[in-house]
């Protein structure tokens, strides 16, 4: 379940990067993860429209998440009997909006989530302004999760409080129980064209996260139920130099990003990027990202757990590990087809491919590598 987030995670990363021109617009994209003992399969189809022009706009979004799993390698062997694949569909609507109002821009979405043992429910707003006659630009975004989190068992889809509670949240007087997930984000961002070919940008981010947020299936060693803390606080900040090469088509971009929670993970990721346009309408982008972390305060590199220890864990999120991740991007833009006759309506309209391959560290459970990849085609009507 956990995994099925941070596949999630990255797939939002491929999502938000639509044409920023305003127009109406319907972007159709699958996308792909594949790792040693999971694969995901999450077609979406995006919709945009103007009301009554780009001032404000309007979106819906629907997307399709098929997670093909080896029941062992979910760690639900104890569960389910053995190591065989299983088929979970998850399904997701989001309704989007977004306004501009001179140097303002607003926006705001809601996401509804379900499958058969999670339901999820989120919302977000955000606010920009452009300053320094518009060379600078102030974000701030705020956004929610309200997930219920259930177990299946014996053919019913039961409340999951968690692998072990808190002393005082077992306790008789308190009775805490929930199964409800929240999840708070906020974040504030700044960038600003430092010269006619160099952009910079910062974000500050903070995530609180509170309820159950261990898995129901997974085991630590001897068949005990996986337990974490139920409670998380999570800060991360990042930035990036994005610089054009004067008379040439190639622009050159570094990011980096730290990260630390007060479950003891430490994390840095290094990036580069290059993007060079040729052919007029073909756009590459190559990218290579570093990533390297600590483990959790509670993990244990023997997986050793006694029934008496509060905190165990058997996700490999929370392992030290390092990882590298070259990919590519190409997208092409079909303008030119439009010429021809009949094909007049694919004027702005563009394809285009992703795929980036992850090399973990020695060691990490999931297995040696991953794979993400995602095709789209976006055309304005």
């Amino acid at each position: 379940m956990r995994l099925r987030l941070v596949v999630f995670a990255c797939f939002v990363s491929l999502l938000v990067a639509r044409d920023l021109a305003a127009e109406d617009r319907v972007t159709v994209r699958g996308n792909y993860y594949r790792e040693t003992s999971t694969r995901v399969l999450a077609p979406v189809v995006y919709v945009e429209k103007d009301l009554p022009d780009e001032r404000f706009t309007i979106g819906a979004e629907y997307l399709l998440d098929a997670v093909t799993s080896a029941s062992i390698g979910a760690g639900a062997a104890a569960v389910t009997g053995g190591d065989y694949l299983f088929t979970e569909f998850r399904h997701e609507g989001t309704l989007r909006a977004s306004a501009r109002l001179k140097e303002w821009s607003f926006g705001g979405f809601f996401r509804y989530s379900t499958e058969s043992d999670w339901i999820s429910r989120s919302f977000g707003l955000g606010g920009a302004r452009d300053v320094f006659g518009r060379a600078g630009t102030v974000s701030l975004q705020y956004m929610a999760n309200l997930d219920s989190v259930l177990q299946l068992y014996g053919g019913r889809a039961i409340p999951w409080y968690g692998g072990k509670m808190d002393i005082e949240e077992m306790s008789s007087e308190t009775g805490k129980q929930s199964n409800l997930l929240q999840l708070h984000y906020l974040s504030l961002g700044y960038t600003h064209a430092l010269t006619r070919r160099l952009l910079g940008g910062a974000l500050l981010e903070g995530i609180f996260a509170k309820g159950p947020q261990d898995n129901p299936y997974r085991k630590v060693r001897d068949g005990l139920d996986e337990s974490h803390p139920r409670e998380r606080k999570r800060i991360a900040v990042s930035g990036f130099l994005r610089y054009a090469i004067p008379k040439t088509p190639l622009v050159l971009e570094g990011r980096y990003r730290f990260y630390a929670d007060d479950w003891g993970i430490l994390a840095n990721a290094p990036e580069v990027r290059a993007h060079v346009r040729f052919l007029r309408r073909v756009v590459l982008r190559l990218r290579y990202r570093f990533y390297q972390q600590t483990g959790a305060y509670f993990w244990r590199e023997d997986g050793n757990y006694g029934s008496d220890t509060i905190y165990r864990t058997a996700d490999p999120k929370m392992t030290r590990f390092h990882s590298h991740t070259p990919g590519a991007e190409l997208t092409v833009e079909l303008d030119g087809l439009a010429k021809v006759r009949g094909l007049h309506w694919l004027r702005g309209a563009w394809v285009q491919a992703t795929y980036n391959h992850v090399f973990y560290s020695e060691g990490y459970r999931f297995g040696p590598y991953a794979r993400l990849g995602s095709l789209a085609f976006s055309v304005p009507f």
